[in-house]
């Protein structure tokens, strides 16, 4: 077979029926290289096979169920219906769902127990329900590594107990959606914080806070019961609460201050309630009880503690220190849009970090002591490693100490198996997709993956309730999915301080042990399962001096020898190299290429790096430089590298880390093209003359060291790319840290080299240790053209968002005096515009028109005026200072040369809510002439602010924002371009046809005119500009309804209209179409219907005269009309339907040897819902259903064929 010729298919699931192909195959298509894994790969990602699934249990079949063997077998086919080996299962097993309760019988007494007996009962994935909730769950790694991937399937949603923690801990990282716009700003912004380079800076203060609480401890004596959760609580409440926010909790240094501080107590309530809160009715938590009233008083305390702790700050002359701690990371960080994180979003981030920041330490560290004393010879080799390292409860210890205690890591890693903080990670699913052993999980489904259940799963590790850190060497874990230990979860999902927590834990442990012997004597200890997180009961400890401390062995760990300190040179400084850069003679400087940084992250380390290259490199004079994920790559969209003519080969530098060999989560895609790409023939040039550098991170303890980033490496070289500098590794087992130094200042140094750049003698190589991942965004840059340069300034006298292209014909009030409102009846000539039928004809009754609206002048006029520009000016953007910019923003929409006055008129939304990055500026101008002002918007900046919906109530628009804070008369033009968007044209269903008018389209606009209680007017944007342009050109265009909302091909099928107000317009079409038809045409038209409502026959019956003309003409062979203002019984559509549900119900069953009808519903969306209530209602009293579930489906049957079409709103 020729090598371009490519074979296309449908595939389809096993399970649809042959009539299902059409709706439910999906196309694939492939190459003369592909093989029978090639098509399972394929057919897999289209019908939502995931991952777990293995290739070689997909089975392709022909559409007579033979199983096709070949690769030409399968070209011979048209349809293949895709099977597994076991089946593609529809139903999930679980136990028996009762009334109200639904499952959560069978979980009882101790869920934890009954979620491992479901698991053994009904296998790896199991259907409960709790409570009314659908959850689906499962303790198999496969499974769970599908369900924790964030991907067009699975995502994160609050769901569960998590909704109770949201109640106070709000929109923090952990309670809050993945497609909330609060946790992509809060997490972009604060994975800096919790960097490698940044977690080694808390160790410090780690070490102080160890040393405090061993002398606490040292009060007690030998013989004394220690309840060990109580003070290991006191040490992680301190550590997150001084490393993180500057703030003592004041509970360390005395064993008899017993009195527990407030916001801790506060803090452990609301933790023990959440779980029992979960599981009760939403009634019983809002009652007036004791418990109820407790858990809100605790919120409010906890929340005023914060509050006051984040205002102290912000007075303080450390305000804006963004490195002193998180706290002020959290006030200053800003993303390339500028927007930081609100006074309230900080506060609830603040609480995450001390709930997770505390608790998951304390109980590991508690469940640690106690698993050591009764292991004893675990508990030696610990002591061993520690004092080889050299560790003492003395001194701090050292980052490289920390970084030996290799066993200690083991032993925290299998504790935390045992015992995982958090017994469940809550999933959603977002589309359907088949997981391992074939079931399919329907979408809109709350997903969960047992953790405790999991890491006890005897399938997993064998003897589970054996403690054994020998599971955590590296050749075991190698043995295992990296997706069997998830204490912290994973991915983008995973706990952002995870890196934080280990690190606390090995300095408190090391230490303690040196000074310290932990004894426990008594029963096993367990832990209460009604309790959100995973704490040890009634553990009491004995503490004594430590007296078999061992000696260090000579293959010991020897503390380094400071080295003489070296003469170091200056980080680099943009300010500075630009200047050098720009004082440079020749053109080397500015030949520099694209660059783009592209990093596979699974920790934050590689991003880490390649935002420091990233930075370099703007720094080193590169104009174009981009950073991204891996899987945003450009080249993954467009197949191949495309070298730019007269300009240098692109230069690309990837940074990734490994796991277990395999690729990070958000370079997936990155390895399956280049596992595709290498694996076809004729691909060897497809990445000619792009030049490239990889650098590596990983752990050389593991087998796999390096695999990945050796992948991209070989792959891109073996794509035909130059491999401009030799791949780089960096050992986090070691100091990887150094090893990217060196390795990025060589490389730096060849590159600049290469390119004829030069640097000043005082300049390293070397990155900073405080660069960010946020790179500051330039702002607009707008050029005003001079009046003499006159082509520009006819160019943007002319700028009107598009050319005029309908002429309005007439335009008359359709309702009557009296009624208060307003509907317009509008005909336009659109001869000029495209037509959407391929036989000329412009359109189709039924379809749309769309209004480009312009805004009032009076309008433009005083925006204009209250920010201090000048009408007639002519600007132009810099297309340079674009980047990163809003696609709908003014900046990126407006073409070419262009007047304020048109920008204002003709582009800019100015009667939308002022957007939240309008109000930051607002709040940034606001900040020296009134900073209480100012805070007030910064509060309103994030997303679901509680108190925005009320604000912008009170400023609905821009122009009402201006009057209400006058301060604000200055405003940068390009800060008002980039932060205000372009409005959007308006879609009228057209109100003719194009049979009686093939020219012509007519609309019926209902004018929006709002009046608050303040007397404050309000007018829709197109539809009172509609209403004041009596006789004028205008620019819109035609849009198709596809097929949704047309009349049946056979006029002779009967319809049935449903419609309220402006609804009628699309009917208005169909009527005149089949008048046309039956007058002009002499054709066989079926009986029309129509159903209408509105509120009075005097005010606004709109074209009544016109529809009872019809009916005269026996057009319409039934018009009944509703309305809900006159006092009569039948005030809605619905009721009408109802009053005439026999005459209805003979048509739609095509009774009395007629054709069915077809019933159209056009209204707004509330309407829609009830119409629909009333069929089904119909249907059961004539007897074609007898239950809700039949009548659905009959309804449902209708709209699947195209005999029930609806077109609604609102």
């Amino acid at each position: 077979m020729p090598e371009d010729i490519i074979t296309s298919l449908i595939v389809v699931l096993a399970t649809a029926s042959t009539k299902d192909v059409e709706n439910e195959g999906k196309i694939i298509a492939f190459g003369s290289g592909a093989n029978l894994n090639t098509v399972r790969t394929l057919a897999a990602e289209k019908l939502g096979i995931s991952s777990s699934v293995p290739l070689e249990d997909i089975i392709l079949r022909a559409p007579s169920g033979r199983i096709l063997e070949g690769i030409n077998d399968i070209r011979d086919q048209q349809v293949i219906h895709v099977d597994l080996q076991e089946h593609i299962k529809e139903v999930i097993p679980g136990p028996q769902k009762l009334p109200f309760v639904g499952s959560l019988y069978s979980l009882m007494p101790d869920q934890t127990e009954g979620w491992l007996r479901m698991f053994r009962t009904y296998g790896p994935l199991v259907n409960m329900n709790l409570l009314g909730t659908e959850v689906i769950s499962t303790w198999d790694p496969k499974i769970a590594e599908v369900f924790c991937k964030e991907s067009e399937y699975f995502t994160k949603k609050v769901n569960l107990g998590l909704k109770e923690v949201k109640l106070f801990a709000g929109q923090g990282l952990f309670t809050t959606d993945t497609s909330d716009d609060d946790w992509k700003l809060a997490h972009k912004l604060l994975m800096p914080a919790f960097s490698p380079r940044a977690i080694k800076a808390y160790l410090h203060e780690m070490g102080v806070i160890a040393i405090e609480t061993i002398k606490t401890l040292e009060q007690y004596k030998p013989d004394q019961r220690v309840e060990i959760l109580d003070w290991t609580t006191k040490l992680t409440f301190e550590t997150i609460g001084r490393t993180g926010f500057g703030y003592h909790f004041h509970l360390l240094g005395d064993i008899n201050h017993t009195k527990p501080h407030p916001f801790i107590e506060a803090m452990g309530y609301c933790l023990r309630r959440t779980l029992i809160r979960s599981q009760q009715a939403e009634f019983y938590k809002r009652l007036p009880t004791e418990p109820n009233r407790h858990f809100e008083k605790s919120i409010k305390l906890m929340s005023g503690i914060v509050d006051d702790v984040i205002a102290e700050r912000k007075k303080s002359p450390e305000a804006t220190d963004k490195n002193k701690d998180l706290l002020g990371f959290m006030l200053n960080a800003r993303d390339e849009h500028g927007l930081g994180l609100s006074d309230e979003n900080i506060r609830y981030q603040v609480l995450t970090f001390l709930i997770a920041g505390h608790d998951t330490t304390a109980n590991t560290l508690a469940w640690c002591l106690y698993e050591l004393s009764r292991h004893p010879e675990i508990e030696q080799a610990m002591l061993q490693e520690i004092a080889n390292v050299g560790i003492t409860h003395t001194e701090i210890p050292t980052i490289e100490q920390i970084g030996q205690l290799k066993y200690m890591h083991q032993v925290i890693k299998e504790t935390l198996r045992k015992y995982p903080p958090v017994r469940s990670l809550t999933k959603y699913c977002s589309k359907d997709c088949i997981v391992y052993g074939g079931y399919r999980v329907p979408e809109n489904t709350v997903c969960q993956v047992s953790t405790y259940s999991m890491h006890h799963n005897p399938d997993v590790y064998t003897n589970p309730e054996v403690f054994d850190p020998e599971r955590f060497t590296p050749e075991e874990e190698q043995k295992r999915s990296r997706f069997a230990w998830l204490p912290f979860s994973t991915g983008p999902r995973s706990c952002i301080g995870m890196a934080f927590a280990l690190q606390e834990a090995k300095v408190v442990l090391s230490m303690f042990l040196h000074r310290f012997k932990f004894c426990y004597e008594g029963p096993d200890i367990g832990f209460n399962s009604t309790v959100a997180t995973t704490k040890p009961e009634e553990l009491f400890m004995t503490i004594h001096p430590r007296v078999d401390f061992p000696k260090p062995t000579k293959d010991g760990f020897t503390p380094p020898v400071p080295s003489s300190p070296k003469k170091t040179a200056n980080v680099p400084n943009t300010e500075s190299m630009a200047k050098h850069i720009a004082s440079q003679k020749g053109e080397s400087a500015s030949k520099l290429p694209n660059a783009t940084f592209l990093f596979g992250t699974q920790t934050g380390t590689s991003q880490d790096y390649a935002a420091q290259l990233a930075s370099q490199a703007r720094a080193f004079g590169f104009k174009n430089v981009k950073l991204l994920d891996m899987d945003d790559w450009e080249i993954l969209q467009t197949g191949k590298y495309e070298p730019k003519k007269s300009e240098p080969d692109d230069l690309l530098v990837v940074v990734t880390a490994t796991y277990n060999g395999q690729p990070p989560d958000h370079a997936e895609k990155f390895s399956k093209f280049i596992t595709a790409k290498t694996e076809q023939p004729g691909n060897e040039k497809i990445m000619d003359k792009l030049n490239y550098a990889v650098f590596g991170v990983g752990n050389k303890n593991w087998r796999t060291y390096q695999a990945f980033p050796r992948k991209v490496s070989n792959g891109l070289s073996d794509l035909g790319a130059n491999q401009f500098f030799p791949t780089g590794e960096g050992d986090v087992d070691q100091d990887a840290d150094a090893s990217f130094n060196e390795w990025s200042a060589h490389f730096w140094m060849q590159t600049l080299s290469y390119y004829g750049v030069s640097l000043p003698e005082d300049q390293s190589m070397v990155p900073t240790a405080s660069v960010s991942v946020t790179v500051e965004k330039e702002p607009i840059h707008v050029n005003f053209i001079s009046p003499n340069d006159q082509a520009k300034w006819k160019a943007g006298q002319s700028n009107r968002n598009g050319d005029y292209n309908a002429h309005i014909l007439a335009n008359r009030e359709l309702q009557q005096p009296g009624s208060g409102r307003s509907t317009r009846h509008i005909e336009l000539d659109i001869s000029k515009l495209t037509p959407l039928c391929e036989n000329g004809q412009l359109y189709t009754a039924g379809d749309h028109l769309e209004v480009f609206p312009e805004n009032d002048s009076k309008t433009v006029q005083a925006v204009a005026l209250n920010f201090g520009w000048v009408l007639d000016s002519v600007f132009e953007v810099d297309p340079e200072s674009l980047k990163d910019v809003s696609p709908r923003s003014l900046a990126a929409c407006i073409k070419g040369p262009c007047t304020v006055e048109n920008a204002l008129k003709y582009y800019a939304d100015l009667t939308s809510p002022p957007s939240r990055v309008m109000l930051s500026i607002f709040a940034e101008q606001l900040s020296k002439a009134s900073p209480e002002t100012a805070d007030t918007f910064r509060k309103l900046i994030m997303p679901d602010s509680a108190e925005y919906p009320e604000f912008i109530e009170k400023n609905r628009t821009l122009l009402e924002l201006q009057k209400h804070y006058p301060q604000v008369n200055q405003l940068e033009l390009g800060q008002f371009l980039s932060s205000i968007g372009v409005m959007q044209p308006r879609r009228y269903s057209i109100a003719s046809s194009p049979l009686p008018y093939p020219d012509r389209a007519h609309l019926t606009v209902g004018v929006v005119h709002d009046v608050l209680k303040d007397g404050s007017e309000f007018y829709g944007l197109a539809s009172s500009y509609l209403a004041r342009t009596p006789a004028k050109n205008i620019h819109a265009s035609l849009k198709s309804a596809k097929s949704t909302f047309y009349l049946p091909s056979d006029p002779s099928v009967p319809i049935i209209m449903i419609a309220a107000g402006t609804g009628l317009s699309p009917f208005r079409g169909f009527i005149q179409e089949r008048a046309y038809l039956k007058e002009k045409e002499n054709k066989d038209v079926g009986e029309t219907v129509l159903f209408f409502g509105c509120r009075r026959e005097d005010q606004d019956y709109i074209y009544s005269d016109e529809l009872k003309d019809y009916v005269e003409k026996d057009v319409l062979t039934g018009l009944y009309v509703a309305f809900s203002r006159q006092g009569d019984p039948v005030k809605y559509v619905q009721h009408q339907l109802l009053a005439n549900a026999t005459e209805v119900f003979r048509l739609l069953d095509g009774s009395h040897g007629k054709k069915p009808a077809s019933i159209y519903v056009c209204g707004a969306g509330t309407m829609s819902r009830d119409v629909r209530r009333t069929f089904c209602n119909m249907v059961k009293s004539f007897g074609t259903a007898t239950t809700d579930e039949e009548a659905d489906t009959y309804i449902q049957t209708l709209l699947d064929n195209g005999r029930y079409n609806e077109d609604v709103w609102g």
